[in-house]
């Protein structure tokens, strides 16, 4: 399966550098209105990107996975994950606030959330294709891989840390990435099963976009900013 993951890999990456082409080459989506070139550009990159590693992961099907957690288990960690990442994720950030004096907001997310606007059906990429990408990246590939020949703690903090620099973030957000990171890491391991990490991050990201398209006060939106940054690079603006 390393060919697969290399090949993985790089239909992300892929997928990953293609926000540069309609940002320099505008005359690519000539065809469709304005307004909806962000959102048709994501649409066609993530799902050909996700079409093309769902290809690539089938063979591991003939696996042997009896070292995994029970369905039961598994189930009950995905419901608590998108709790425990909300919380990491508000403790990290009190922190930086309190040592800082730094409201980590970002005007990333303001972007992201004036395209969802004008395009719902963005939703579905951003909240389940994006977050899944993530996981088969960050966590089953780049964790996965590193974990065979270290440790947790080990082979967390390195995909966690290139997961917080893939984000192209400010410096001081990528211990609230790290964090996160390492939640889901955990959440992975724990249970043997990717879908648990996938279901956890992509719950917390569609309370997240419910919460600010309709602008829910009582969920600090600096507290939950990092979330799109994800889904940012992807998307051309």
């Amino acid at each position: 399966m390393l060919k697969n993951y290399i090949w993985i890999v790089i239909t992300y990456a892929a997928c990953y550098f293609s926000g540069y082409i309609p940002r320099h080459f505008p005359e690519v989506l000539t065809f469709v209105p304005t307004s909806q070139r962000p959102a048709v550009w994501t649409v066609v990159t993530f799902g050909i990107a996700f079409i093309i590693i769902v290809l690539l992961l089938l063979p591991e099907r003939k696996l042997d996975y009896r070292h995994r957690l029970s369905f039961r288990k598994s189930l009950s960690w995905a419901i608590a994950g998108p709790f425990l990442l909300f919380f990491t994720q508000i403790i990290i950030n009190i922190i930086i606030i309190n040592l800082f004096h730094i409201n980590p907001k970002s005007e990333n997310t303001t972007t992201i959330i004036n395209i969802t606007r004008n395009s719902l059906y963005l939703i579905l990429f951003i909240n389940i294709i994006g977050p899944i990408l993530e996981e088969i990246i960050f966590r089953k590939i780049i964790f996965g891989l590193i974990y065979r020949k270290t440790n947790f703690i080990i082979a967390g903090l390195i995909s966690s840390l290139i997961f917080a620099f893939a984000h192209r973030d400010y410096l001081y957000l990528v211990p609230v990435y790290v964090a996160i990171g390492l939640v889901l890491c955990f959440l992975y391991k724990k249970t043997g099963r990717i879908w648990v990490s996938m279901f956890a991050h992509a719950s917390m990201n569609a309370v997240v976009t419910l919460s600010l398209l309709v602008k829910k006060p009582e969920i600090p939106q600096h507290a939950l900013s990092f979330l799109y940054h994800s889904q940012y690079f992807f998307i051309p603006h």
